[in-house]
């Protein structure tokens, strides 16, 4: 009897569509995740994470209609089992204290490796 494995729904908030398409390539090559597509804006994360079952959100901080940690706060508020991961250009302690106080499971920098990326959403 073979064990059935159900592979871990993810999407990307991130207004850069060429690092999200990159993303969501590296994503979905791996068996256990399934790369349920990108949005630009936190309305547009929030509304797919209210509507469908999102395991795990990439979010970045700069989104084009509010600051990822207003997401944060409105899917900690919400009491979403949602995991989010904040991906951001910042390389800064005090933004990634930030980020784990305000209910992030990981903050991970973008600098090119995403082998860190998809550690972190493995482990969230």
């Amino acid at each position: 009897m073979t064990a059935v494995t159900t592979r871990r729904r993810v999407l990307v908030a991130d207004n850069n569509r060429d690092l999200a398409q990159i993303l969501g390539e590296v994503i979905g090559s791996e068996d256990s995740l399934d790369f349920v597509g990108h949005v630009s804006s936190g309305a547009e994360a929030l509304a797919r994470v209210g509507a469908e079952p999102i395991d795990i959100l990439v979010l970045d901080l700069g989104l084009a209609d509010v600051h990822g940690f207003d997401v944060l706060d409105r899917l900690r508020r919400a009491r979403s089992p949602t995991k989010v991961i904040v991906h951001s250009g910042y390389s800064s302690p005090q933004l990634a204290a930030h980020a784990t106080q305000r209910g992030a499971a990981a903050y991970v920098v973008k600098d090119g490796d995403v082998k860190t990326l998809l550690a972190a959403i493995h482990a969230a």
